[in-house]
């Protein structure tokens, strides 16, 4: 019988998910990685079997604990100029801020498993519009997704243009 794991995987995804969205996935290490999860090279190479692998598993995750619950919150709104300003303040903008934005922009286009993610994000901002904005809502999250690359990009100052 092997060790247990000495590890919260779920705090390793966390903190890979922090760094992913900092640095994007070429930007990031195994070395970052490693310090920032705190997770021996070897333990993560186990437990995700690569750094691909644990970006999947970041993304996966981002889904599941910050995109679908923002979306179902924007959904559940019944005034349009809210679920609006609810989807520009806060779709993707959790720990993992910009995570979604990175992977759409930098891997999808030549990995169809995080296109598929990213496919999976974007359909659910676009489903959580709907119900207030109808058809609008595909344009309407391209919109919000651009208003939050855009937000990304400025440089921390308080200039405004």
């Amino acid at each position: 019988m092997g060790r247990p794991r000495a590890f919260d995987t779920d705090q390793a995804v966390s903190a890979a998910a922090v760094v992913f969205a900092a640095h994007g996935y070429e930007g990031t290490s195994v070395d970052d990685l490693v310090t920032a999860t705190g997770v021996h090279r070897g333990s993560l190479y186990k437990v995700f079997g690569s750094k691909r692998s644990l970006h999947l598993t970041v993304l996966r995750s981002h889904l599941d604990h910050e995109i679908h619950p923002t979306a179902a919150a924007i959904s559940s709104l019944t005034d349009p100029q809210q679920a609006l300003a609810a989807a520009i303040a806060s779709y993707d903008n959790g720990p993992a801020a910009g995570l979604l934005l990175l992977a759409a922009a930098e891997r999808a286009p030549h990995d169809p498993d995080v296109a598929v993610l990213v496919t999976e994000g974007i359909c659910a901002l676009e489903d959580a519009l709907r119900p207030t904005h109808g058809d609008a809502a595909p344009r309407l999250a391209s919109t919000v997704l651009g208003t939050r690359l855009r937000l990304r990009a400025q440089p921390h100052t308080t200039k405004e243009h």
